[in-house]
């Protein structure tokens, strides 16, 4: 398949993007608990993308606009909220890589939803993926100096275990749910111009999870944010960005497509991201672990 260089060159700038939302997301994660950031995020794109749709002068949706649209709604309300709760567990050169699960859930859901069965390379590249996913995610034999002292219990090390498979099982369920959400969003799309939708999403979001966290009683959490309002501006242009342009592109590309490059971008800036920003050690299992997910994305979209 041709593609345009127009809508090539908006999804490698989107991916982009999303992998500095990423960083900048595990670094407001710091100050602000998980909730009320996707809250806080969604409400403050919100209006940007609607001064867009008004600048555009974008007319209403047509017909069959707000089915796809609200069930995109409702899997990103818990995509968000899975992705920022796992992000804040494990490490972003873990977190983010694991997303990579998104086109496989996507090419295994299209069994019984479409009909469509995967080729012997898509299979394969299934299997490549959940078994880079396993690797990642496989305890290291702890280094001698990393060995518990008499006074030093393993019960910390299989809490820690198990908490870091806890915040990988998030993400994988962000994948899942973002493997729906992309076929709907470019349904919604071939109804209503890209900066509607944008609207549509972040205050659909923004109000989903306005009741989850009054549900929890947790609205001091969003004092947080007045310790870090220039990395939160800075958040907020860059996921509308991300979005944005992604939106722009999704009609005159494949998923396939902008999935693809959006992992391979995102897996490998999220490993320099996490070498720099947080000290995350780059290994040989790690790195090795990373090229198959991505060879193995690669096969299923091919």
């Amino acid at each position: 398949m041709s593609i345009p260089l127009l809508p090539l060159l908006l999804v490698i700038a989107s991916s982009l993007a999303w992998a500095g939302f990423d960083l900048q997301r595990k670094l407001l994660l710091q100050e602000v608990p998980s909730v009320a950031l996707v809250f806080l995020l969604t409400l403050g794109s919100a209006p940007l993308f609607a001064a867009w749709t008004l600048i555009v002068g974008a007319s209403l949706p047509s017909t069959g606009y707000w089915t796809p649209a609200l069930a995109s709604v409702l899997l990103n309300i818990f995509a968000n909220l899975f992705l920022l709760e796992g992000m804040r567990i494990v490490p972003l050169s873990v977190s983010v890589p694991l997303l990579s699960l998104t086109p496989v859930f996507a090419a295994l859901l299209a069994i019984p939803m479409l009909g469509e069965r995967p080729s012997l390379a898509a299979g394969a590249g299934i299997l490549m993926v959940i078994a880079g996913a396993v690797w990642l995610n496989w305890p290291r034999a702890a280094k001698p100096s990393q060995v518990e002292k008499p006074e030093e219990p393993a019960v910390g090390h299989e809490y820690e275990r198990s908490r870091h498979l806890k915040g990988a099982l998030f993400v994988a369920l962000t994948s899942l749910f973002w493997a729906m959400t992309i076929p709907l969003d470019k349904l919604a799309l071939t109804r209503a111009a890209a900066p509607f939708h944008g609207t549509v999403l972040n205050a659909g979001v923004a109000a989903g999870v306005l009741i989850v966290l009054l549900g929890q009683r947790r609205q001091r959490d969003l004092a947080g944010v007045r310790r870090v309002p220039g990395l939160f501006a800075l958040a907020l242009v860059v996921s509308c960005l991300a979005l944005g342009l992604q939106l722009l592109a999704l009609p005159f590309i494949f998923v396939g497509t902008v999935e693809t490059l959006k992992r391979g971008i995102g897996n490998f800036m999220s490993m320099i991201s996490g070498w720099i920003f947080f000290r995350e050690t780059v290994t040989l299992p790690k790195s090795l672990a990373l090229g198959l997910m991505a060879v193995g994305v690669g096969l299923i979209l091919s």
